[in-house]
């Protein structure tokens, strides 16, 4: 191991370490009281809901009084990276890996099964492979029937078929709008996905890295699955050339649409409508209209269900607090703290949560059974379902094409796009205009230049084209997974996923100096 990727091994244990420490938010501790320290993407308010229901909840029924410490250090892609390489630096020094924490809870299942994965470092004869997370094999079939009913929403797993992980609840991805702001721009709140494509949204969108947010990667992708991989990066590239800011933190963006400095953006369920709640409690508490009004809505049949997963960290130095975790996220009494008004008596029996209503769907269909009329949003993910069928080669493409294509030239892309929508020949009206919908030469020219994608060297001068669906198991196969190795399509010392994202970048920006060269030429710019 070489001397930085040492010190990244070393950072990341001791911000694994001390972290929980300096986020912990609970009442002073007692001597020898035990402390359950979780790993997190979650907010304030959910960690603070619930570790002190958690708390309550296991004095009661164990009789013991515990603390929760809670490590919340950024999204769970980031979270992804830091765990693979404390756990790496523990095989490479022949350590026991983990013993930092207990739990990992919060983010897509996405990450969660990356984490499932074997770890191995070495070759040879000195192999050694560990799992980041701890399968759960003292949970029973029988138990799991009746937790879960059938392991299914949407089409895709409620909990790990290997017992690495259980969704505690569930997510899916919408847009969240300022009212406000798009009745000023003359425009509806959107309700598709395409609708961010309107150009009286520019400037005005706000948007987070999927290189960053693993909840946002797979928001992204499911826009290419149930769109279709070409319409796909159409409605992405035109959101990013509309956007005023893309973010690193997917949290943030209900937030800045709430304060009115962006029009709308791309959100996580929960995110959009708990800031939606929290600018009508504002209201309701000041008796003042808000300045800003804020809606979120799912796009019909453009979205997808995802589990938001609970895992046990290999090594976790406090196991039997971590299994009782797990059972109390995954009671009923659990799984109402998601969806139960706060501050209100107990409802069905149930207690609330105390300060913050979380507003995020439980993932046991029981939940909905027994308590739905009191829940805060009128929603039931398992009575209305549209499973999706995914191409397995998008996901990988999904951070290197969007922030190579919107993020590393930004400038020039909304210099084009600009450039494109203002032309004397565009279709007013908003909605996704193509090349194939406009019969002006140059108007179609610049259309086909913004949406082009990059073609990729393959071996004995194969060329294959990001446009096309067929091409992209070869593309993920050979660069980013490494099978074109030696195949002299880049020398050995280089990354190849990191040629291929700069072949990108280069790719994009050149299309997009081309149209805005071409528009200072016709003087069509603004």
């Amino acid at each position: 191991m070489n001397r930085l990727t040492l010190y990244i091994a070393l950072l990341a244990v001791l911000v694994l370490t001390i972290t929980p420490v300096l986020l912990y938010r609970g009442a002073p501790r007692a001597s020898g009281v035990r402390t359950l320290v979780i790993v997190t993407p979650h907010n304030e308010q959910i960690r603070s809901e619930f570790s002190n229901a958690f708390m309550r909840w296991h004095q009661k029924n164990f009789g013991e009084l515990v603390d929760v410490a809670w490590n919340a250090p950024g999204g769970t892609t980031e979270i992804r990276r830091m765990l693979v390489a404390q756990y790496e630096a523990a095989l490479r020094h022949d350590v026991s890996p983990g013993g930092d924490a207990d739990l990992l809870f919060g983010g897509g299942s996405y990450e969660f099964e990356l984490l499932s994965r074997p770890l191995t470092v070495g070759s040879g004869a000195d192999v050694r492979t560990t799992t980041i997370l701890q399968p759960c094999t003292w949970l029973t079939a029988n138990e799991l029937a009746d937790l879960y009913g059938t392991n299914t929403v949407d089409g895709r797993p409620l909990y790990d078929a290997k017992l690495h992980w259980f969704g505690v609840a569930l997510s899916t991805f919408g847009i969240v709008s300022n009212v406000t702001q798009c009745e000023a721009r003359g425009i509806d709140p959107p309700k598709y996905w395409a609708e961010l494509a309107n150009p009286a949204l520019f400037e005005a969108i706000a948007l987070s890295n999927p290189a960053q947010s693993g909840s946002v990667a797979t928001a992204f992708e499911t826009i290419l699955q149930r769109l279709g991989w070409e319409r796909g990066w159409q409605v992405l590239r035109r959101a990013a050339a509309n956007s005023n800011q893309i973010l690193a933190s997917s949290s943030v963006i209900p937030t800045t649409v709430g304060s009115g400095e962006s029009c709308a953006g791309i959100a996580i369920d929960f995110y959009g409508r708990y800031q939606v709640q929290v600018l009508q409690d504002h209201a309701r508490k000041t008796q003042l209209p808000s300045i800003n009004r804020l809606t979120f809505c799912t796009p019909i049949g453009e979205s997808v269900v995802d589990a938001d997963p609970i895992a046990i960290l290999r090594g976790a130095p406090n196991l039997e607090l971590a299994k009782r975790f797990v059972q109390f996220c995954l009671s009923l009494e659990g799984q109402l703290l998601w969806q139960l008004p706060h501050g209100s008596a107990p409802l069905c029996g149930y207690q609330p949560p105390e300060h913050y209503s979380l507003r995020r769907m439980p993932a046991r269909r029981a939940a909905y059974e027994c308590c739905e009329s009191c829940f805060v949003d009128a929603v039931d993910p398992f009575a209305e379902q549209s499973p999706l069928v995914s191409d397995p080669n998008f996901r990988d493409f999904v951070a290197p094409i969007f922030v190579s294509m919107a993020m590393d030239d930004a400038t020039h892309l909304r210099a084009a796009w600009r450039a494109i929508f203002s032309h004397p020949a565009y279709p007013r009206g908003g909605g996704i205009i193509t090349a194939a919908d406009v019969s002006d030469p140059t108007l179609k020219e610049w259309l086909t230049a913004f949406d082009s994608m990059p073609t990729v060297a393959g071996p004995d001068n194969v060329l294959f084209h990001l446009r096309s669906v067929a091409d992209l198991a070869a593309v993920r196969q050979g660069w980013i997974k490494g099978k074109f190795a030696g195949k002299g399509l880049w020398d050995e010392r280089d990354q190849p996923r990191t040629l291929l994202r700069q072949q990108f970048s280069a790719f994009f920006s050149t299309q997009y100096r081309q149209i805005t060269q071409g528009a200072a030429r016709a003087n069509l710019t603004h």
